[in-house]
């Protein structure tokens, strides 16, 4: 399958239709990414015992003295860079959460003059009213988007006609 350019990515991508997460939707969510995000600082606690454990036991393993010290050094690498990798992954997943965010007044308004532009803006934002919740950060690329799909090229006074 051939690949779309990113122009009519981006065309097609605008052309979707606005439609609002509720309230239970959002909250869904947001429990579920908080629910990894535990689930990954368990499994980097349990990796970091489980390493010093391992690089403890070795002293008193089978394992020759003259590799002791070397098989210590790559098991001490080797957890710590696992470490870090779940612990950048779970950081990744932390920055994810400000989507649901609620954004600040002066957005709003920013974002309710977009809508007024878009088709179904006013059914955007009536079912936000019914939810009775405001914009979440998540939403406002998804708005800016779809307002811009929708905004003339060329303003009337801008045509070329200098009549006056």
């Amino acid at each position: 399958m051939a690949a779309l350019p990113l122009e009519e990515l981006r065309r097609q991508q605008s052309l979707t239709a606005l439609v609002p997460k509720s309230a239970g939707q959002l909250q869904t969510e947001r429990e579920r990414i908080v629910a990894r995000l535990q689930l990954l600082l368990n499994v980097t606690i349990a990796v970091a015992l489980a390493g010093v454990a391992l690089i403890a036991w070795l002293p008193f393993s089978p394992v020759p003295h003259e590799f002791r010290f070397g098989v210590q050094e790559v098991l001490g690498v080797a957890v710590f860079a696992s470490c870090l990798f779940i612990l950048h992954e779970r950081a990744e997943l932390e920055l994810g959460l400000y989507d649901y965010e609620p954004v600040e007044q002066t957005t709003q308004g920013e974002l309710r003059a977009l809508l007024h532009r878009v088709p179904e803006g006013v059914s955007y934002q009536e079912a936000l009213a019914a939810d009775k919740r405001t914009f979440v950060a998540g939403e406002v690329d998804g708005i800016r988007r779809r307002a811009e799909a929708f905004t003339p090229k060329t303003l009337p006074a801008d045509d070329g006609n200098t009549e006056t």
